[in-house]
């Protein structure tokens, strides 16, 4: 009995280390994909860089695009990337994409894109 306790004890250690989190720039990117497919800057219109604008027209295109894949299971960032770009491998239930994020030297969006991986 105290085998399969310390297999099971080794078990979740194990699956605990693996769940390291989301970094800060995973977080963001998925705030924004979350925001742009419900059709709505709001949710980070205040990590937006100044100057930086998205028309609703962009904001209704990405919505098009990204709600019908479902919902986010895992956002990822991959390197290497382009300099000062953050990366990223997107999954969501029906698709996956790759998303890149760039942001200004106070660490807010300067632009961001999304293609199908």
């Amino acid at each position: 009995m105290k085998r399969i306790a310390l297999v099971l004890a080794a078990f979740a250690t194990l699956a605990l280390a693996g769940c390291g989190g989301e970094n800060r720039y995973e977080r963001l990117a998925d705030r924004i994909t979350q925001a742009m497919q419900n059709n709505s800057i709001a949710p980070v219109q205040n990590e937006l860089a100044k100057g930086i604008n998205i028309d609703r027209v962009r904001i209704a295109e990405a919505a098009d695009v990204l709600a019908p894949l479902g919902k986010i299971e895992s956002v990822k960032e991959v390197k290497p990337c382009d300099p000062g770009v953050h990366c990223f491998i997107v999954k969501f239930q029906k698709a996956t994409y790759r998303e890149k994020l760039r942001l200004d030297e106070n660490g807010k969006i300067v632009a961001w894109r999304y293609s199908p991986e």
